[in-house]
């Protein structure tokens, strides 16, 4: 239990983060917390949960786990011939035909209970439980690939990966030698590889595309972020397209990771089980914030050179360039991905259109980035000004992104992704405000040596 706040008002020491079962199934203020939360919620769908609500609601959901073990609840243990589904034991209660399994379970809770050995208990156990028949072969293949996904994490080594991609294109700008140049291209390859092999397990296991919730979201914003880096950087050799793109894929990585485990693999609600319309909506959607995630990284690089550093240079001013191409690929992707969107709510709600909280911040995304693009085509900003305009529009997009689901958690599409996360997006948000504000008082104290500005091409 994070929350110091709630952990006060239910008379827990706050500086503790773990509790014993027992201590918080005891705490009648805990239950009520709870149960007036999803009381409301219930009288009200647009009922906004404090942060306090939000949590004891979830710390009761795992205590109900917890309870379920505890209190003889029964598991689906013995595979049924011939099916893909398994019989239930519990230790009260279990399937015609199951006695064998449940008395090794109840074996197998007497040792544990006393401290012994269970390497003889748990053998029993699954004996008797292979004894009943095998279980599918396609349904052990989805748990062979699910084991091998949580023992492989094939995200966090990507992550090292892209760190380790990133260090050495740093040390290669610095000597400019061949070796280093290979051992980057090995670590972007690897980075890449353990990415796609990720999804690949994710969309085999769940049979659905990798977009259905915010973890998978965020990882297909790291892959669509990195890849137009690469591609970028392969046009456009003197460019910071690839590391822009290995940078927005560490963030997107690092982000993923903030989301509960409970919400990384969740069953969808019934009207978004179409892998058509996920395929064709929302992984354009979502590859949209990679694209704009991309702009808002590389509007840093020319900040941090340019404003902060003051080091303008004419490689530099390219920068803004790419800021703004890659911009307007992202406001295509965008674009095309809200119509799809509308399309999809017209098979599935019966109307194209009907101003819920997400469609009306869609809405407002897409206006705001075709502002910025107008305005930087008619010249109302430069280069300095689209910089900060990237960063402000993808402030934008998270809030479309993550707001709307969980500050607002109001509309249609408030089942969409999960939970979690809060205040590290919160205090994102604030590190990118000061981050602008920095950089305006810093380009007011001084301009530095002029140099020569490059336009983008119309």
């Amino acid at each position: 239990m994070e929350r110091k706040s709630l952990k006060e008002s239910l008379g827990l020491d706050p500086d503790q983060r773990f509790f014993e079962p027992e201590t918080l199934m005891s705490n009648g203020e805990l239950h009520r917390i709870a149960q007036e939360a999803q009381t409301k919620k219930q009288r009200n769908n647009r009922y906004h949960q404090t942060g306090d609500e939000k949590a004891a609601v979830e710390a009761e959901q795992r205590l109900s786990v917890v309870a379920f073990f505890l209190f003889d609840g029964s598991l689906s243990l013995v595979p049924v011939e011939g099916t893909d589904t398994f019989a239930s034991v519990g230790l009260a209660q279990a399937s015609h035909g199951t006695d064998d399994v449940q008395q090794a379970l109840r074996a197998t809770r007497e040792v544990y209970v006393a401290g012994g050995d269970l390497n003889a208990s748990i053998a029993a156990l699954i004996g008797a439980i292979e004894s009943h028949g095998a279980i599918d072969q396609s349904v052990q293949s989805k748990l062979s690939m699910e084991v091998l996904y949580n023992q492989h994490n094939p995200w966090r080594k990507a992550a090292v990966a892209t760190v380790l991609a990133l260090l050495l294109l740093t040390l290669r700008w610095i000597v400019r030698s061949k070796i280093v140049t290979v051992l980057m291209a090995l670590a972007i390859l690897f980075a890449i590889g353990e990415q796609i092999f990720g999804l690949w397990l994710r969309v085999s296991i769940l049979e659905r595309a990798p977009v259905s919730n915010t973890y998978e979201a965020l990882l297909w914003m790291g892959v669509v972020a990195v890849v137009m880096g690469i591609v970028g950087q392969l046009i456009q050799p003197k460019s910071w397209y690839l590391a822009a793109g290995l940078g927005a894929s560490v963030l997107a990585i690092l982000f993923s990771m903030l989301v509960p485990l409970a919400d990384q693999t969740n069953s969808l609600p019934a009207v978004l089980r179409s892998n058509y319309w996920l395929i064709i909506h929302v992984l354009t959607i979502v590859a949209s914030y990679g694209a704009l995630l991309l702009a808002a990284v590389l509007a840093h690089v020319y900040l941090v050179k340019d404003i902060l550093m003051r080091r303008p240079s004419e490689h530099s001013a390219r920068v803004i360039v790419q800021v703004y191409r890659v911009m307007q690929i992202g406001v295509v992707l965008l674009t095309a991905g809200t119509i799809l969107g509308g399309v999809w709510a017209a098979d599935s709600w019966g109307r194209f259109w009907g101003w819920d909280p997400k469609e009306t911040w869609s809405l407002i995304s897409i206006t705001i980035y075709f502002a910025l693009l107008h305005a930087r085509y008619v010249k109302w900003i430069g280069e300095f000004g689209l910089a900060v305009a990237a960063i402000v529009g993808f402030l934008a997009i998270v809030w479309t992104f993550y707001g709307v689901n969980y500050v607002m958690a109001t509309g249609l599409h408030s089942y969409g992704f999960g939970s979690g996360g809060e205040k590290w997006v919160a205090l994102w948000a604030l590190l990118e405000v000061a981050f602008v504000v920095l950089c305006l008082a810093r380009r007011h104290a001084g301009t530095g040596p002029p140099r020569a500005n490059i336009e983008p091409a119309h």
